[in-house]
């Protein structure tokens, strides 16, 4: 298949958790689901912008303890039926920005985004990634909210998106060709292409243990799952869709 694009898009999907690339800028989104603190401290270091979601102000408060001084967000968003009003009034008084959002017709997550795609705009900032931290876990109603919040991601920011926990990442990869740069040693073993949001009716890969070659990916049938890398590829992987694709993998925290 030839991509619809002149243009190959670049990602380094796990740029973010990468010691040794310290130049990666971010934008941070915690949201309601149980934190690592070991990857919460390395997406805070990178980010220059800090947001929280309505319940997650409560996950943050917790998990930083006692050091929750050193952790302030510059942003919290939600309709706030689940943040624990005093910690949002601690936050508050230590200067991060409340604003209430109550249309229900969005999730906290996609409305956080909304927002804070407004405050990169608006402060001009040099943003690599916006990473959704506590993404996965819980209610699996949720979690297809989250992956629902990257496709309408689309119609909001040209920056990547991921979706990230100690366990897993994932992130939407556009029509034509990606090129993903799987080396950074924050990689695990597993990896995978799911058409969540429909028929991908050519996919092609490289680098993959089971590479695709034009062939539709779609739910009831073909569907790529338990891949693995190919490690004579060099920790690259390219994927040429047709369609908007989910791209996940295992993570691996130190």
């Amino acid at each position: 298949m030839t991509s619809t694009s002149p243009t190959v898009t670049e990602l380094t999907p796990l740029a973010c958790l990468d010691p040794q690339n310290e130049g990666v800028k971010i934008a941070l989104i915690v949201l309601n689901q149980p934190q690592s603190l070991g990857v919460l401290a390395a997406l805070w270091s990178k980010a220059v912008l800090k947001a929280v979601t309505d319940g997650g102000v409560n996950r943050l408060f917790n998990i930083t303890k006692p050091n929750t001084e050193s952790w302030i967000p510059d942003l919290i968003t939600g309709d706030f039926d689940s943040a624990s009003p005093e910690n949002l009034q601690f936050y508050k008084d230590k200067g991060s920005e409340v604003i209430c959002t109550p249309d229900q017709d969005y999730t906290d997550f996609t409305k956080c985004l909304q927002l804070v795609v407004k405050k990169i705009q608006e402060r001009n900032l040099q943003v690599d990634y916006v990473v959704c931290v506590g993404a996965f876990g819980g209610r699996m109603d949720q979690v297809m909210a989250n992956i629902n919040t990257l496709y309408e991601a689309r119609s909001l920011t040209t920056t990547p998106v991921i979706l990230l926990d100690d366990v897993s990442m994932a992130c939407l990869l556009a029509p034509g060709k990606t090129a993903l740069h799987v080396r950074t040693g924050g990689e695990g073993e597993w990896c995978g292409l799911v058409p969540v949001g429909g028929t991908c009716q050519h996919v092609t890969t490289t680098g993959l243990k089971w590479n695709l070659n034009d062939q539709p990916l779609k739910f009831g049938d073909l569907i790529s799952t338990s891949n693995t890398f190919d490690q004579s590829a060099s920790g690259l992987v390219t994927v040429e869709t047709s369609h908007p694709l989910l791209w996940t993998m295992g993570v691996k925290v130190p």
